[in-house]
């Protein structure tokens, strides 16, 4: 398989010097030389041809050749608006979002969450959850590299987004005591869609009014309560699956 790499604005024609990081990648972890083929994508869908023109302890060079046939992108436009989890739960969540085809990941700060996180530290998490995604991408084959959002408090971004939604985008809150089954939430392709999941320990009862005050209908999915870096994702594959992304 010829190793994938995200470039940024790639063009066909056009010589890129590599970043510190992605020349490390290719030269000193997958051993690659000058000479050597490999593939990139732009994060905004397009997919070419590339090889290494040079390589040196200064770092690499790549030529972009032609474009590449993209798979469809999935169908749905996923929003997974996450409750932050402990330990690598959160990093599982990012990576396997990402290889379902979500667009977008919102990791939100709630009443019961056990992450509590200063601004640094914030800022280093959020570094990190967006190489997790780019990762994802060069691993899957995706080759459009999805958003993941800075932690944000749920009431705010509850706030923020409230004028966002409109009236045909679902918003789903995932709830073990809903009464709506996942399968009468009306999802369509092509259509957004938010998905809102509790940390560990769930949201709180006023967390949940907010979202339904938002906008935001429970929903149950199936007999078996998931724990939170399950839930989401297993919602996410479902949908995917009522909407045709195969």
């Amino acid at each position: 398989m010829t190793p994938r790499l995200l470039v940024p604005g790639a063009t066909v024609g056009a010589e890129v010097n590599l970043p510190a990081d992605r020349a490390h990648y290719l030269l000193d972890v997958l051993r690659l030389r000058a000479g050597d083929p490999v593939e990139v994508f732009d994060g905004h869908g397009a997919r070419l041809r590339a090889c290494i023109v040079a390589a040196d302890r200064r770092g690499a060079r790549l030529a972009i050749g032609d474009e590449l046939p993209s798979p469809p992108r999935s169908p749905l436009r996923v929003t997974l608006v996450q409750g932050l989890a402990q330990g690598d739960r959160m990093d599982l969540v990012v990576e396997k979002a990402c290889e379902l085809g979500a667009d977008r990941v919102v990791p939100v700060f709630t009443e019961r969450s056990l992450v509590r996180l200063d601004p640094a530290r914030a800022a280093r998490r959020h570094a990190h959850w967006q190489r997790i995604a780019e990762a994802a991408c060069m691993q899957c084959g995706r080759n459009d590299l999805p958003v993941v959002e800075a932690p944000i408090a749920l009431a705010a971004w509850l706030s923020a987004t409230a004028g966002d939604a409109t009236a045909d985008a679902p918003r789903l809150l995932l709830s073990p005591d809903a009464a709506t089954p996942l399968t009468g939430a009306g999802i369509d392709a092509g259509r957004p869609v938010e998905i809102l999941v509790g940390p560990e320990s769930g949201l709180s009862a006023a967390e949940e009014a907010l979202a339904i005050a938002a906008g935001f209908t429970p929903i149950r999915l199936g007999a078996r309560i998931l724990r939170t870096e399950t839930a989401g994702l297993a919602v996410i594959a479902a949908l995917q699956a009522i909407a045709g992304d195969f």
